[in-house]
């Protein structure tokens, strides 16, 4: 095989007329596969680019048409709210009287007959006291009112005698019989005696009004009940020493028929809360009954901080189910005179400016309406104005909704 590329190379050469370098075979391979390895990367580049970019510069045409072809978009047409709206508020029940009675006596506790949960009339004795301090006293103001009105007889006494003198010295005088000197003498010893029965009529005043104090403090070791309810505390034992305005009371009070329920109503529905208005109340312990009620009476400011009015709802509670301090569900049936529209919560558009929907109009384009949320339940909205009832609102407009666009209402 080499004999033969040997001879027909230096045949070439002959032919030519002089002889004609040759690269060696090992080079000359080399080259062969460089050559065949860069049309084959060409060949691969071709494969793999030339579909992308034809499918990429497809994708950018439809895009621009797209673009340029109005949005698709869902509608929905506002609905009327009803004027009789339900409204549901938090309140906190209260008894509709408490008391805290203390003791108007200083003494020891002789007795207690009303313990914690006891019903209770008014005027009803809750404890006895003993008081001997208040026992010598008014044995001591009895007897000082027993000297004052022996006084007063001793000093009517006097003042007869000097009246009957003066009057005869007076007859005397008119005789001639005595000098004028002795009767002045006379009937001034005789007012004189009209003003000590005077005093001593005052000083038994005072005696009386002593012994009538000292008598109404004897009254207070009974701790009886302001008002009927029922006895929520008890904080005294036999033998306790109490004084007169301690810090701590002996028992507590409270009314639970009826009792209050307190309600924060917000600013938006103010001026429909009315005394008379009827009221609905429900508790979670009792999930199958609700209680009746009426709003009685409102504070008539609102609340700074959380822009509400507090309301005070009375309810009957003869079986006493509802206690103090429950938390309690209050449904108010308001009558609305505004006219208030209904759209779905995601219509809404909430922006730095406020709130707005948008509208699409009779040439399909974008219209933002501000609007005022007045009632928000969750999946739907009330708007107080910005619409009157037969726009088209886009049911979810999102970020690229913007004023103007061109829209197509989804058939």
């Amino acid at each position: 095989m080499t004999v033969s590329v040997s001879s027909s190379e230096s045949s070439l050469d002959q032919a030519l007329g002089s002889p004609v370098p040759r690269a060696p075979a090992r080079s000359r391979r080399s080259s062969w596969f460089a050559a065949l390895g860069i049309g084959s990367l060409a060949l691969l580049f071709g494969l793999g680019y030339v579909p992308r970019r034809t499918q990429r510069d497809a994708l950018v045409r439809e895009a621009a048409r797209v673009a340029l072809e109005p949005r698709v978009v869902s509608v929905v047409t506002p609905l009327l709210a009803k004027t009789d709206r339900p409204l549901l508020l938090p309140g906190s029940i209260q008894a509709s009287e408490r008391a805290k009675v203390y003791s108007r006596a200083n003494g020891y506790v002789r007795a207690w007959s009303a313990d914690m949960g006891d019903p209770v009339s008014a005027g009803q004795l809750l404890a006895e006291l003993d008081t001997p301090e208040v026992d010598r006293e008014i044995d001591q103001a009895r007897a000082s009112l027993a000297r004052a009105e022996a006084v007063i007889v001793q000093a009517a006494a006097t003042l007869e005698f000097a009246t009957s003198t003066s009057m005869r010295y007076a007859s005397l005088a008119q005789e001639g019989l005595i000098s004028r000197q002795e009767l002045d003498e006379r009937l001034a010893q005789a007012n004189v005696d009209t003003a000590t029965v005077r005093v001593a009529e005052a000083e038994r005043n005072a005696r009386r009004a002593d012994l009538r104090r000292l008598e109404q403090l004897q009254s207070f070791a009974r701790v009886v009940s302001p008002f009927a309810g029922t006895v929520s505390a008890r904080n005294v034992e036999r033998g306790t020493l109490v004084n007169a305005g301690a810090a701590n009371p002996l028992f507590e009070v409270v009314a639970l028929d009826p009792v209050r329920v307190f309600l924060q109503v917000p600013q938006s529905l103010v001026q429909s809360i009315k005394p008379g208005l009827a009221v609905e109340i429900r508790l979670n312990e009792y999930p199958n009954e609700s209680f009746p009620g009426e709003l009685t009476r409102s504070s008539g400011t609102l609340d700074p901080d959380s822009r509400t009015m507090n309301v005070e709802v009375r309810a009957p509670n003869p079986d006493r189910k509802l206690l103090p301090g429950m938390y309690a569900s209050v449904r108010v049936g308001l009558q609305s005179s505004r006219r208030l529209h209904i759209v779905p919560a995601t219509a809404i558009m909430n922006q730095s400016t406020g709130s707005f929907v948008a509208v699409v109009d009779r040439e399909s384009k974008v219209r933002l309406r501000p609007v005022a949320i007045e009632r928000d339940s969750g999946a739907e909205v009330e708007l107080g104005n910005g619409l009157e009832g037969n726009e088209q609102v886009i049911g979810a407009p999102g970020p690229d909704i913007v004023e103007g666009l061109s829209v197509r209402i989804a058939g």
